[in-house]
């Protein structure tokens, strides 16, 4: 089994576009630490939280994720960039957020996750970061 992070970070992202909790969690390296700008960083049980949250609730929010590209970084040979796309309902709003993952692959396995985004693009779609609902 290809355990590259290309390959790795591609598996990570079909299991989330699957909504298939069970498979990204067997992806998990022990001690996984996801960060964005919306959740902050959140770490092991936290982190996966996040996204059994994500999945099993993506009927309600009608979320679907779009992976546009999944590359080598240029920097670190144990990491990959990949380019997606997530399109959701939140609190009835449309919203679709350009991201950029960086993921880490550590012996095939997801160890970290670094996402970014517009903040001001996506918080004019969310009522998050203006003073509406929160997570």
């Amino acid at each position: 089994m290809d355990q590259s992070p290309v390959a790795v970070a591609t598996k990570w992202f079909e299991a989330y576009s699957a909504g298939n909790f069970e498979a990204m969690k067997s992806l998990a390296a022990d001690g996984y630490t996801f960060e964005d700008p919306a959740f902050g960083k959140l770490e092991g049980d936290r982190a996966l939280g996040m996204y059994k949250m994500f999945t099993s609730t993506r009927d309600k929010t009608e979320a679907v994720w779009n992976v546009h590209e999944v590359k080598p970084s240029e920097s670190d040979p144990q990491r990959a960039i990949v380019q997606f796309e997530a399109i959701y309902k939140f609190n009835g709003r449309p919203v679709t957020n350009q991201i950029t993952s960086n993921i880490l692959v550590v012996d095939g396995k997801v160890k970290e996750q670094v996402d970014s985004f517009d903040v001001p693009k996506w918080a004019g779609e969310t009522p998050v970061l203006s003073g509406g609902s929160h997570w």
